[in-house]
């Protein structure tokens, strides 16, 4: 039976019916429609057919919605069951079935509005009789499906997709990507052919073949990163395969799964795709232009019954920001190219702000567009706005300090002034959303947020993970020492640095017997249930008066637990081991994961978001405080595997302009950009490149100064416990005084006095790494050529050999990482000793492995200092005239600029330890008279196999320097500035537990 679709007739669901009788006699639907202008009220008659409305911001989409589905029922004798919404949240979905019970009263509850997932659960659900192969199906946890990933990684055929030393690189971007794929419904049949075809491609295209130089006739460099990333999608293709095939019969599915399933079903079963067909009648899509391929197909699929089906699509390509998740203009575009017919109602009229912040705004997102290029979608807003037109203010600050000044203030101006104002702080990051969190709380100003927490790097989270890593691994010391360390356990600093001293020496059972609460934790472990076990490890070890520090450590504590239960519920244990298990896996790739908690009251006047965050909302007041390139054009995420369909040149551009787009279009009175010029004098900050793209007639620009930088996170001495500062002082001091100063320790305090108290001076124990062993396992073979009567090539290779082989017997690496390290340096060995023949073959005394020392005198204030500096030389060549001093290092050759730390991300490590060594020389009575000067080796061959000896010129101006960082070193430390200073590094894991220790 083919349904019979009934064009506007006689009344058949009265006026009346749709919301009852108002007082002037009026139905509720008859009222909000009067409301209407021209264009809207098009859209709402428009029952019949395919159109697509052009809604931009503020110009009531949703209300039009609403009043169609209710003008659908009051034309038409299509029950309610009949009309089918879609919409791109769940909280849009509730807010149209909340407008439509005002509307339409209790039909609403029978009018199918879903989001896409939701849809297809529902008809999943309802037929499942058709899906016979999904009874007793489950979704698949993100930490099963990791694990999943994982297992199929070790297969001997995907080494490529395990890095040596980082074997779980690819594994949180596999499952991207397979969800990627799945959003564009691609199968991994058409990924592995897609990546084969352009592989030939390229190999045949002349752009990627080299007309100059020595490369003239081959490949280019670029051409060949492109063959090696389809390679690795066809790796992956296949690692896509094996994850399908195996959640099948492990009975799993995932998110995604949800509409492909329908799909196939759709494609497949004709008997469900004419049930569905011949219900929904009428289908209506809410921000169609967030809608990937999936969901385009999904729609279209349902909607082919009818030559012109009755779709109706509402949507902004202006505002397209969730092109990440599949979303394109393309997927927008589709359907006006299908139905040829579809009427298109463009809505000119903007309700929410005034005409400046309009036409501003558009002149920034016209650059999004080409001359002619989408016409039909560039519709110019005009303002019906109940608001006083003003202009946008963009303020020039000279730094971040004097724009956060110049934000605080405005803010509490609002604040005082104009109490019934709604004020946005709209950010590109979700750090940015801490920061402005923590200064508004300094500021005692209410505010809002709901953001993504990196549980794992916050400081609470790191000491967590650390405890129950260590409750079910008794040998990772290393997680033991970080509990100690951070502020567990409720020791005073001389216990904890005493018992760290115990666990670096392996004495742990004089850990236990210090530390009652950990035998009570090992002993409840195996008959207490999971979330009860966390809970009392949380009471024991202190992790409770942690979080009751502040509120935001507090919301971190809740939603571990909150994780913790959600994982326990979707593996139905109570297991305490397997649920921390489960944890631990969790946690593995932690760099994709966060937490969304709530801070704050839920009516505070003052919201801080995202712009993502931000979409569907509107204020009196935006505030954009961080409008800078390095904030917003987040650079570096290349992706690791090539789809089907890659973003051409300039559209990360485009996607981040729109974004900009929707965070300036949902201010009503007044919106204020602020772009501060820098973070500090050695990091410069540009203006984001869309504050010229606003035509300069709606702009008030406001210079501002720089302000004196405030270390806002650092802690005043006086906030600190005097007893428990003058302990760590003195124990520092002492330290100091009796170890005295290495290179690596001036290092460490350089790059954060916090990692220099921690490995420096606490000595927290570290894992083995492969990094770390590939370098200790080379410097042995180093030292041991250097004595070798024959040092020939096949001679110094054999030796390096021997050494490698003999020192990863004892190594403590995992037999996965272990592997890997001694076939990569076994096999580079021939090309290092070719490297380094001639210079193995120096004419000179050696000395391997030497201990060089040298006194220095700092002042503090009125005292006089003796410090004792002192390091370990990996070769000292001393000839006639000259004392070569060698250091080598593990890894590629680095440029000059790099090695001095002119380059961007560059330190002056290694630099900074040439000139320490030249220090610990320069006055040795041995080498008297003679120049010393050191080198750098570098020992792992690069593309053409050579391992480049790089000798600096270190200038007394260097050695003053390097001499000034020790006295800033000593200082710091005598005064106690060393506790409370927090380095640059937002991530820093030796801050976060500087945090918790103090």
């Amino acid at each position: 039976m083919y349904p019979v679709r009934s064009p506007a007739r006689d009344l058949v669901a009265s006026p009346e019916d749709l919301g009852g009788a108002t007082s002037n006699g009026m139905s509720e639907f008859e009222i909000q429609y009067k409301k209407l202008n021209k264009a809207q009220k098009e859209a709402v008659d428009t029952i019949e057919g395919p159109v697509m409305v052009i809604a931009g911001p503020g110009t009531g989409k949703t209300q039009i919605l609403t009043l169609r589905i209710a003008n659908i029922l009051l034309k038409t004798d299509t029950p309610p069951g009949g009309i089918l919404a879609l919409t791109f949240t769940e909280a849009g979905a509730k807010e149209m079935k909340r407008r439509l019970r005002g509307i339409v009263g209790p039909q609403a509850n029978d009018i199918r509005i879903h989001t896409y997932h939701g849809f297809a659960n529902s008809v999943i659900s309802e037929f499942d009789d058709h899906f016979p192969h999904l009874s007793r199906t489950k979704q698949i946890t993100e930490v099963e499906a990791e694990m999943l990933v994982r297992d199929i990684l070790k297969e001997k055929r995907f080494a490529k997709l395990r890095p040596f030393g980082e074997p779980d690189f690819y594994v949180a971007k596999i499952i991207s990507t397979i969800s990627d794929a799945k959003k564009e419904a691609w199968t991994p049949e058409m990924v592995r052919a897609f990546a084969t075809d352009e592989i030939k491609r390229t190999e045949n295209d002349e752009e990627s073949i080299s007309s100059r130089g020595s490369t003239k006739g081959k490949l280019k460099a670029e051409a060949l990163k492109r063959i090696e990333k389809c390679e690795r999608t066809i790796l992956f293709a296949d690692v896509y395969e094996a994850y399908e095939k195996l959640k099948k019969v492990q009975r799993k599915m995932d998110y995604d799964d949800l509409i492909i399933e329908l799909l196939l079903a759709l494609c497949s079963d004709e008997l469900l795709l004419r049930m569905l067909q011949e219900r929904f009648l009428y289908i209506l899509i809410d921000e169609h232009q967030d809608t990937n391929d999936s969901q385009n197909v999904l729609i279209r699929t349902i909607a082919n019954f009818f030559d012109t089906p009755n779709l109706f699509v509402v949507g902004d390509e202006k505002q397209a920001i969730y092109r990440f998740q599949g979303a394109s203009v393309e997927n927008f575009l589709q359907f006006q190219n299908i139905w040829k017919s579809m009427r298109m109602i463009p809505l000119e009229t903007n309700y929410r702000s005034h005409q400046n912040i309009l036409d501003a705004s558009f002149s920034m997102i016209e650059n999004n567009y080409t001359d002619g290029e989408h016409t039909n979608l560039r519709v110019r807003l005009h303002s019906e706005a109940d608001e006083t037109p003003r202009p946008i203010d963009l303020v020039m600050a000279g730094n971040t300090v004097a724009g956060d000044e110049y934000l605080i203030n405005e803010v509490q101006n609002i604040l005082n002034n104009h109490p019934a104002k709604t004020i946005a702080v709209i950010t590109r990051r979700n750090r940015e959303v801490e920061h402005l969190l923590r200064i508004c709380e300094r500021h005692n100003i209410p505010a809002s947020a709901e953001r993504g927490i990196d549980i794992f790097s916050h400081p609470l989270g790191v000491l967590f993970f650390a405890l129950i890593e260590f409750l079910t691994d008794p040998g990772a010391i290393e997680a033991l020492a970080k509990t100690i360390a951070g502020g567990l356990w409720n020791l005073d600093f001389e216990n904890q640095a005493r018992l760290i001293r115990s666990v670096r020496s392996g004495k742990i059972s004089e850990i236990d017997k210090e530390i009652s609460a950990i035998a009570v934790l090992k002993k409840n472990i195996t008959h207490t249930g999971a979330i009860a076990y966390l809970t009392l490890a949380g009471e024991l070890s202190g992790i409770n008066n942690l979080a009751s520090r502040d509120p935001l450590s507090a919301e971190v504590w809740r939603a571990i637990i909150l994780l913790a239960s959600e994982l326990a519920g979707r593996g139905n244990t109570d297991d305490p081991m397997k649920l921390i298990s489960d944890l631990l896996a969790y946690r593995a790739s932690a760099d994709s994961k966060s937490i969304k908690i709530s801070t704050g009251a839920s009516d505070a006047r003052v919201r801080i978001m995202t712009a993502h965050g931000s979409k569907g909302l509107e204020f009196d007041y935006v505030f954009v405080p961080y409008a800078t390139e390095e904030s917003w054009i987040i650079r570096g995420r290349g992706a690791y595997f090539i789809l089907p369909r890659e973003k051409e040149e300039g559209d990360e551009i485009r996607d981040v302009r729109r974004l900009f787009y929707v965070a300036l279009t949902r201010a009503r009175g007044h919106a204020c950009l602020i772009s501060p010029l820098e973070e500090s004098p050695e990091r410069p900050l540009s203006p984001l490149r869309f504050l010229d793209e606003l035509d300069p007639q709606y702009v008030s620009k406001i210079d501002l100064p720089s302000k004196a930088l405030v270390d806002t996170d650092s802690q005043s001495i006086e906030d600190i416990d005097l007893n428990r500062v003058t302990e760590m002082i003195e124990y520092a001091k002492r330290s100091l005084l009796e170890r005295g100063l290495s290179v690596t320790a001036l290092n460490h305090f350089c790059e954060c006095p916090n990692r220099f108290l921690f490995k420096s001076i606490l000595k927290l124990p570290e894992p083995p790494s492969a990094s770390a062993e590939k370098g200790n396992a080379m410097h042995e073979a180093m030292a041991s050529i250097w004595h070798l009567s024959d040092k020939s090539e096949s001679s110094i290779s054999d030796s390096i050999e021997k050494t490698v082989r003999e020192y990863f017997e004892n190594s403590l690496l995992p037999i996965f990482e272990k592997e890997p390290a001694v076939e990569e340096l076994v096999s580079d060995a021939p090309m290092v000793a070719t490297a380094l023949r001639i210079h193995i073959n120096q004419a000179g005394t050696i000395a391997t492995e030497t201990w060089a020392e040298q006194l220095l005198e700092v002042n503090y204030k009125k005292e006089v200092i003796t410090l004792n500096l002192h390091g370990k030389l990996d070769a000292v060549l001393d000839t006639k005239s000259v004392v070569f001093v060698f250091d080598y290092k593990t890894r590629e050759s680095l440029s000059v600029n790099a090695i001095k730390g002119e380059t961007k991300n560059s330190n002056r490590d290694y630099f900074r330890q040439l000139v320490f060594y030249k220090i610990l020389l320069d006055k040795n009575q041995k080498y008297k008279n003679k120049t010393i000067e050191p080198a750098l080796v570098f020992i792992k061959p690069d593309s053409k196999g050579r391992c480049p000896i790089i000798s600096l010129p270190v200038e007394s101006t260097d050695i003053e320097q390097v001499k000034q960082e020790i006295q800033n070193l000593v200082e710091s430390i005598w005064s106690g500035k060393f506790l409370t200073t927090i380095c640059d590094n937002k991530d820093c894991e030796y801050c976060a537990l500087r945090k918790m220790m103090l």
